[in-house]
């Protein structure tokens, strides 16, 4: 267990990056949905769901909706975390899921953060594919690490911040899903967050992290790496969202997507060259 001196930085980062939002979350925190020709029928329309994790925040979204509502897909972003718990946050999903009639589109594409990956391949498992047709998941085999460590070093604090679905969630297995008529995709990221870097420590004790070739328990048809990290991955799409839209349209990145990692430390702040 951590001492008491350095419960105070944990705390302060976890209020600036899993706290906010969490903790007012029903106030400022609301359901993005965006029709298209709103006259059309569903059945001949697609549409785009994205699945924020824990750090999910009004700039995200935001951020999500500028980009992706300039699409032909109608957009979705449920606000469906239940501090309670993990299957309450599943089955609140379930209700979003009915109450807006995705079933009923000709397609249904997906983004999801970490949590949102394990909530809807939890829906997969327990009520089919659906009308899924693909999955784009954003993975980082650093900040799927954060939930456990956090849990075993700092329990009360990160059960104040975030509920008891962060224990939920750090005792889950990830649950891959088989199902080879949905295309998936994964976003790899390649630099750890402020928060992983203070539990740096407890995060490498963990064992090392195959970047080549990371354990992602999870089958798919295209992946890339990207220079980002968690935190930025909510709000930085001038480098990420088109190879997520090609995905959607063609089952694969763009030919210049990055597919073999990167030859860093993950640890250190990236630095963008200097132009000459």
């Amino acid at each position: 267990m951590l001492n008491q001196l350095t419960l105070i930085r944990p705390f302060i980062f976890l209020i600036i990056f899993i706290g906010i939002g969490n903790q007012s979350h029903a106030k400022k925190r609301k359901e993005v949905i965006v029709i298209h020709e709103p006259d059309s029928s569903r059945s001949t329309k697609e549409a785009l769901l994205i699945l924020p994790g824990l750090g999910d925040n009004n700039k995200g979204r935001k951020s999500q909706k500028k980009f992706f509502e300039q699409t032909e897909y109608d957009l979705f972003i449920p606000d469906y975390i239940a501090q309670e718990s993990f299957d309450s946050t599943l089955l609140k999903f379930e209700h979003f899921f009915t109450d807006q009639k995705l079933d009923e589109y000709k397609k249904l594409h997906v983004f999801s953060y970490i949590l949102g990956s394990w909530v809807i391949n939890s829906f997969i498992l327990k009520n089919g594919k659906q009308n899924i047709s693909d999955i784009v998941y954003d993975r980082s085999p650093l900040q799927e690490r954060i939930p456990i460590v956090l849990v075993e070093n700092i329990p009360r604090i990160a059960n104040f911040v975030s509920g008891p679905v962060l224990k939920d969630f750090s005792s889950i297995p990830y649950p891959t899903i088989s199902e080879k008529s949905i295309r998936i995709g994964v976003l790899i990221e390649s630099k750890a967050t402020s928060l992983a870097k203070h539990f740096k420590d407890e995060i490498v004790a963990k064992g090392p992290i195959k970047w080549a070739h990371p354990n992602l328990n999870q089958n798919y048809n295209d992946s890339l790496y990207t220079r980002l990290n968690h935190d930025e991955m909510y709000y930085t799409f001038e480098e990420v969202g088109n190879d997520i839209l090609h995905f959607f349209r063609l089952g694969f990145f763009t030919k210049n997507a990055r597919r073999n990692c990167f030859d860093w430390d993950p640890w250190l702040k990236f630095k963008k060259e200097k132009k000459a």
